[in-house]
Parts: C-alpha cells; sequence; structure tokens
C-alpha cells in the first residue's frame, strides 16, 4: 500500500455567493439611510392652514415642541441666534418660522423677537395643508 502519491482532499467552501450577499446589503443600506429627514433630531407638527405657499429662497428656524431651536438643520441656542440670522441674511431676506403646533407660544414669540434683532423683517410662519 502506497499512500505517498496520494493528496487527501479537502473540503471548501466557497465564500463568492457571501461577499454578493454582503455587497448587496451594503448598498441596500447605504440607498435606505441617504433618504432620512431632512432635519435630523427635530420633528415638528406644523399647524393646517388652507394656504400652504412656500417663499423661495428662505431661511427655515425650526422651533421644536421643547423649545429648542435650529436654523436650516442646524442646533442654536437662543443667545446665538441673531448673531446667525446677521450672518446669513439682510433686511431682504425671508425668515420662516416653522414651529411645532404643540410648542409654547412665549418661545415662538422670543424666537420672533430675536429674528427682529437680527435686521430681518420678512418673516413667515410656516403651516401644513388641511386634510379635507
Amino acid at each position: 500500500m502506497r499512500t505517498k502519491g496520494r493528496r487527501k482532499i479537502g473540503v471548501h467552501i466557497d465564500m463568492t455567493p457571501m461577499v454578493d450577499i454582503m455587497m448587496l446589503l451594503v448598498i441596500f443600506f447605504m440607498m435606505s439611510t441617504a433618504f432620512v429627514v431632512v432635519y435630523p433630531g427635530f420633528s415638528v407638527s406644523l399647524p393646517q392652514a388652507d394656504a400652504n405657499k412656500q417663499p423661495v429662497g428662505h431661511v427655515a428656524v425650526l422651533v421644536t415642541r421643547d423649545g429648542r431651536i435650529a436654523v436650516d438643520g442646524r442646533p442654536v441656542a437662543k443667545a446665538g441666534l441673531t448673531s446667525l440670522l446677521r450672518s446669513l441674511g439682510d433686511a431682504k431676506t425671508i425668515v420662516s418660522v416653522q414651529a411645532d403646533k404643540e410648542a409654547s407660544h412665549g418661545r415662538v414669540v422670543e424666537v420672533m423677537d430675536e429674528i427682529r434683532k437680527a435686521g430681518i423683517t420678512k418673516i413667515s410662519i410656516a403651516t401644513a395643508a388641511k386634510e379635507p
């Protein structure tokens, strides 16, 4: 009996299908997370109204239900709001206040006062379209 010339055949697992599936999962998760909310971390439920026309080329100031403030999706403290708005626009700039319907009226008025202090006089209040 000669076993010297024979080779032992081992078990081989083909990894190609697993790599293909992993790449498909990576592409799926990359594409599904690319369409996340415009303002992550801030959920604002706008009050409803009949007219829903948004101005073109405006700065959006968000006020959440718990009083947090964001300018174009970037969180801002109330103290820094005036200086940030001065750097973003002038008297011709339109600022859209997107306040949650559950937000404190006093907080919304404070934000609008800070917008006026920045020298901006054109302020709109964003609403959602009424459902029929």
